[in-house]
């Protein structure tokens, strides 16, 4: 099968599920029970396209390009772009985001950090 259009079908798996997933069982999305009421953190299906498309790209980086790379980084991308528009026109205070944004920056620089670290040492690993 065409490159190009796996990563079309993996692109609109996400977007197709999610969105059919709403329109037939929204309640299923106002669960109480969920990772989010846990964790106090809200988290998105944006949030797992990011681990899959940073998850392709060090995979990409270490070996290969591969059918397997191709799906990944279509549904990856397919979850982010799926909540694209609406985290776009979503109403937040930008004094919040801002405060938020300074109280984060120590937990951003072991995330980067981290994640370096992982790359390198998989990178003599493999």
């Amino acid at each position: 099968m065409n490159e190009i259009l796996i990563f079309i079908i993996s692109l609109l798996v996400p977007f197709v599920y999610y969105r059919l997933m709403f329109l037939i069982y929204s309640n299923y999305f106002i669960s109480r029970r969920s990772l989010r009421s846990i964790t106090g953190l809200k988290i998105h299906h944006l949030h797992h396209g990011i681990f899959y498309v940073l998850l392709a790209s060090i995979i990409l980086l270490l070996s290969d390009k591969n059918i397997y790379v191709i799906i990944l980084l279509g549904f990856g991308l397919g979850n982010m772009l799926d909540l694209l528009i609406s985290s776009l026109l979503i109403n937040t205070k930008r004094d919040e985001e801002l405060k938020l944004y300074r109280k984060t920056m120590p937990g951003t620089i072991i995330l980067f950090a981290v994640l370096i670290l992982i790359i390198v040492l998989l990178n003599f690993l493999f």
